[in-house]
Parts: C-alpha cells; structure tokens; sequence
C-alpha cells in the first residue's frame, strides 16, 4: 500500500487527536469520527483493523479512574449479541471487495450523519418494556456494523444504555468496557483473516501517541462544551466525509 504524502499524514494525524478527544468527552465516538476521515486517505481494510486496536488500548485510561464505577450485568447481557454482529461482520468484511465496501461506507456515514442531526438535542425515546429485545437487537446491530464500517458501535449502545438511567461517570466507563470487549471480538477476527500486516502494525505505533494526546484534551475540556452544539459539528464532519467517500 502506497503512503500518503506529508500533507496526508499531517491531516491523518490531527485527526486522530481529535477522534480519541472526543471518545474521551463522552466515552464513545473515536472511531466515528476517525474512520471515515481517515477513510480519505488510507483503504478501509488498513484503517479499520489499526483503529480498532488503539480504541481498545485507549480503555485502559478510562478503566484506570473509574473502573469501581463499571455496570457488569448490562455488559455480560450484551455480549453475547455483540459477539454474534462480530462475526457476521467479519464475513462481510473479508466477502467485499475496497472499492463496494467504500461507497457503502459512504452511505452508511450520511444516514449516519442524519441521525446525529435528528438526534442532537435529545436521546431517542424507549419504552422500558422494549429495553431488553431492544438490547439484544442493538447489540448485535452494532458489533455487525462497527466490524464491516469501524464505526457507530457506540451511539447504537447509548439508545440502550440510556434507558438505565445511569449517572454520568457510569454511563461512560459501562459503554468505554463494552466497546473494549466488541474490539477485542474484532481485532482477534481480523487477525485470523489476516489484516494485520507491517503497515497495520506501524499505523498502530504511530497512533499511540496520538491516542494518548488526544484522551488528555478530552478530560481537560469534558463538560465545557455545548451537548448540542457539539452534536451538530459531528453531524456535519460525518455528513461532508460521507459525500466525498461515495465521490473517492
């Protein structure tokens, strides 16, 4: 695979800071925000495989503060749903070809975009007697979606999530631990279907850094910045990176 030049890594680079700046404000959203940015200069099937591993990485920040604050029985419910959307995704990751799977990321990245604009001041109401199907279907929905795309595992868990009530620090590490789980499934499937290379490999070191820089201006600024406002930036960032992927 052929590099991209210095102006291609310099933007690579920014954006993974601001990806895990953004996972670190609300415990979700690195790799929504960095797939498809990321998507622009690099194939999909290097991206999703280095990404999954930093994420994964990057939970051990989270875990180290508020690990006493982790909802374990939601996770253990989830996880057996989540591990089937991984495997059903991995066969469709390895089934497609760069160029399909693509411009069907860039579709599914504006429906995405559309959602979050729907979405950005308010949470999508559930019926509590809905909650536990509603889980189980989201949580495989989301481990097929994030394995094929890389991406929107998390807001997929916070419909579900959200129905629990939690308070704040809770919410976030719970939902930082099931995605750390979902990227383990991912990272051994990759592996086994052979995606990890030296140029994954590299990608992953050189993100480290990134990650950790990143997580550190996301604790600093969390709670300062407008929920909706916020919403509506990452609805526009995901909708203009879904146009030029279906152009690319």
């Amino acid at each position: 695979m052929e590099m991209p030049g210095v102006p291609g890594l310099v933007f690579a680079a920014l954006v993974v800071v601001a990806a895990y700046a953004v996972r670190s404000t609300a415990g979700f959203g690195a790799q929504a925000v960095a797939v498809p940015l990321l998507a622009l200069v690099l194939p999909l099937h290097v991206v999703v495989p280095a990404i999954t591993v930093v994420t994964a990485l990057a939970s051990v920040v989270a875990w180290r503060r508020d690990w006493r604050k982790i909802f374990w029985r939601e996770i253990l419910r989830l996880l057996p749903f989540t591990l089937m959307g991984v495997l059903i995704g991995l066969y469709l990751f390895k089934a497609l070809d760069p160029q399909t799977l693509t411009r069907a990321f860039g579709i599914f990245i504006i429906v995405y975009g559309c959602v979050a604009f729907a979405t950005a001041s308010r949470s999508l109401p559930v019926p509590a007697r809905f909650a536990r199907l509603l889980g189980a279907v989201l949580g495989t929905a989301s481990g097929l979606i994030a394995t094929v795309f890389g991406a929107a595992a998390g807001p997929l868990y916070v419909i579900y999530l959200n129905t629990l009530r939690l308070e704040k620090d809770s919410f976030r590490v719970t939902i930082t631990t099931i995605l750390a789980f979902q990227s383990a499934f991912r990272v051994a499937g990759y592996a086994q279907l052979g995606f990890y290379n030296g140029t994954v490999a590299l990608l992953i070191v050189a993100f480290l850094p990134l990650m950790l820089l990143g997580s550190r201006m996301g604790n600093a600024i969390a709670g300062r910045i407008d929920q909706h406002r916020f919403n509506l930036g990452v609805g526009v960032l995901l909708l203009a990176s879904g146009v030029v992927l279906l152009l690319k």
